[in-house]
C-alpha cells in the first residue's frame, strides 16, 4: 500500500508541476547575425534558422517596451534584446522560421507591422494552426493586428501568435512593403499538455485512490 501511496503523491506532484509550466516564461530564439540561433524547450536545445527576405537583426529592446501587447498569462516575457529578424517585405518569395526539431506550441512575435494607410500582411501556409494571443501599442504608438483565416494583417500592429501543434517550420510570404517591420520565435520552456493528457492523468488518480480504498477495507 504504500508503494501505491507514493504513487499517488508522484502522480499528484507532477499535475501540479505540469500546471505550473503552463505559467513559466518562453524561451526565444537568441539570433546571430547570419540568421542562425537557438531556444530551448524540454531541457533540449533547439536550432533556429531563417530564410527568405530580411534586413539583418534587430538587436533593439526597445521594439518591446510596451510588454502587455507581447504577453499574456501564458507568454509571460517578450524577446528583448535576443534579436528579431527584420523585415521589408514585398514580394511573392517564402519565408520562413525552420526547427532542427520538433517545437510543440510555438509562439511567434510581430512588432511595427505595417503604419497608416500602408496595410501589411502575413500569408501563413494553410498548414498553420494559430491564434492571436495579444495585439496593442508598440514603440511607435498604437495599431492593430486582425485575423482572417490564415492571414494577420497589420496596420501599425504588434503582437503575439500562439500556434498549435508540432512544428519544424513556419512557412509565410510577406507581399507588401513597408520598410521597416519583423519578427521572432519561440516557445514555451516546458510544452504544455493536452487537455486530454490532464484528463488521463486525473482517472490515474482516482483509480489509484480507489485501489488504496480498497486494501485498507480489505
Amino acid at each position: 500500500m504504500k508503494k501505491l501511496l507514493v504513487a499517488v503523491a508522484a502522480l499528484a506532484t507532477l499535475t501540479v508541476s505540469m500546471q505550473a509550466a503552463a505559467a513559466d516564461t518562453v524561451s526565444w530564439t537568441a539570433w546571430n547575425s547570419n540568421l542562425m540561433g537557438s531556444f530551448v524547450q524540454n531541457g533540449n536545445s533547439v536550432g533556429v534558422s531563417y530564410s527568405g527576405t530580411a534586413n539583418g537583426v534587430d538587436y533593439s529592446g526597445y521594439i518591446y517596451d510596451v510588454p502587455a501587447s507581447f504577453t499574456n498569462a501564458v507568454v509571460t516575457n517578450t524577446p528583448g534584446s535576443l534579436g528579431t529578424i527584420q523585415m521589408v517585405g514585398g514580394s511573392a518569395i517564402v519565408n520562413g522560421f525552420h526547427f532542427d526539431r520538433a517545437v510543440i506550441d510555438p509562439v511567434m512575435v510581430l512588432f511595427s507591422v505595417g503604419q497608416g494607410g500602408v496595410p501589411v500582411s502575413f500569408n501563413f501556409d494553410s498548414s498553420a494552426v494559430f491564434t492571436i494571443g495579444a495585439q496593442g501599442a508598440g514603440h511607435w504608438a498604437g495599431g492593430s493586428l486582425t485575423q482572417s483565416g490564415n492571414t494577420v494583417t497589420g496596420i501599425e500592429g504588434n503582437g503575439l501568435l500562439q500556434f498549435k501543434g508540432s512544428y519544424t517550420d513556419i512557412n509565410f510570404t510577406t507581399p507588401n512593403y513597408e520598410n521597416y517591420y519583423g519578427a521572432t520565435v519561440g516557445a514555451m520552456t516546458v510544452a504544455v499538455p493536452e487537455p486530454e493528457t490532464y484528463a488521463l492523468m486525473l482517472a490515474g488518480l482516482l483509480a489509484t485512490g480507489a485501489v488504496v480504498r480498497r486494501q485498507r477495507r480489505a
